[in-house]
C-alpha cells in the first residue's frame, strides 16, 4: 500500500509518501545480524550503552517478535527538492526528518495502544534524559520502543528488498534526492490497507 500525505508548515505544504508492507515477522529474521549491528552502534552511535532502548541492552528482533503474527513495516519518505526555501542542505534534511519522525512516531504509538506493539524510527524518546544515563531502571518498560537497527535488523537491505527503494543519507556538500524513516507495527490482528490509511489520516494532523 502507498499513499500521499501533506505536512503544512509555516513556509510550505510538503508532500510525503507513506508505504506499508505487511508480512509475518519470521520473514524478517533473515535480515537479523545482531553482532554486526551491535558493533556498528558501539563504534558510531553516542547512544550506545546510554539508552535502555539501544545496544547492548536492546533484544534481538527474533526475541520481541515471537508472540506476534503480523508485522506492518512502514516506509515514509520526502523529496528534498520541496525544501528550496531552506538554504543549508543539512537543515533541509533535518527539517524533513523532523516531519517524518514526529508523524511516524505518533501513528505507530497510537496503533500500538490499540493493536499490539511498535518498532520506532530511532531510539526511544519517552524520557529526556533516558534513565539509563542516571543509572536508574527504565521508567516506562512497557511502552519503551526499539528501532529495527537496535534489534539487529539490516534495515537498508530489508527496505530495498520490500520496497525496491534504497536508503540514502546526507553527505557533506551532497544533498540526497530524498530522506526517509522506517518503523513498524507488531500485532496479532489483520489490519487492512484501507483501515491503516484511514487511521493515519484520522490521527495525524497536517
Amino acid at each position: 500500500m502507498e499513499f500521499l500525505y501533506y505536512a503544512i508548515t509555516k513556509s510550505a505544504s510538503i508532500q510525503y509518501v507513506v508505504e506499508v508492507c505487511s508480512c509475518m515477522p519470521i520473514m524478517c529474521t533473515k535480515y537479523e545480524d545482531g553482532k554486526r549491528f551491535n558493533n556498528l552502534c558501539k563504534i558510531g552511535c553516542p547512544n550506545y550503552s546510554c539508552k535502555w532502548s539501544c545496544p547492548p541492552f536492546a533484544p534481538l528482533f527474533t526475541d520481541i517478535s515471537l508472540k506476534w503474527d503480523k508485522l506492518y513495516i512502514i516506509f515514509m519518505h520526502i523529496d528534498l527538492s520541496q525544501f528550496s526555501y531552506i538554504r543549508n542542505d543539512y537543515l533541509k534534511v533535518k527539517a524533513a526528518n523532523s516531519i517524518l519522525k514526529s508523524r511516524a512516531d505518533q501513528f505507530i504509538r497510537k496503533m500500538a495502544d490499540m493493536h499490539g506493539s511498535c518498532i520506532s524510527t530511532g531510539s526511544c524518546r519517552l524520557c529526556k534524559p533516558c534513565k539509563c544515563k542516571l543509572n536508574m531502571p527504565c521508567a516506562h518498560p512497557s511502552t519503551m520502543s526499539y528501532s529495527f537497527e537496535a534489534l539487529g535488523i539490516n534495515v537498508g537491505q530489508m527496505v530495498e528488498d520490500l520496497f525496491q527503494t534504497p536508503l540514502i543519507w546526507y553527505k557533506k556538500h551532497c544533498l540526497p534526492k530524498y530522506t526517509s524513516v522506517v518503523c513498524g507495527i507488531l500485532t496479532n490482528e489483520n489490519l487492512s490497507d484501507e483501515y491503516l490509511q484511514n487511521s493515519y489520516k484520522k490521527y495525524i494532523t497536517h
